[in-house]
């Protein structure tokens, strides 16, 4: 997969098929990278737009096993 750019608030990200994203149902959160600052009340991991899942939904998700709940997924992307 080629790296592909997806911005994220006020951030821009190089996403390849290392990075690592987690979906529990409310949103999805990139875990791997992190532009933002954390404070009080503020996530670190940043929260994609739904332009953004729209726009990573085009690839293939591959689950990544995690010790998490059944409701949580952790994936990573690619071209298949």
């Amino acid at each position: 997969m080629d790296a592909i750019i997806i911005k994220i608030g006020r951030h821009e990200y190089k996403i390849t098929e290392a990075d690592r994203f987690m979906d529990n149902g409310a949103c999805v959160q990139l875990l791997t990278q992190s532009k933002e600052n954390a404070m009080y009340g503020q996530r670190h991991t940043p929260v994609l737009s739904k332009r953004a899942v729209a726009e990573i939904s085009k690839f293939t998700h591959n689950p990544i096993p995690h010790g998490y709940s059944n409701d949580i997924k952790i994936f990573s992307l690619s071209n298949d």
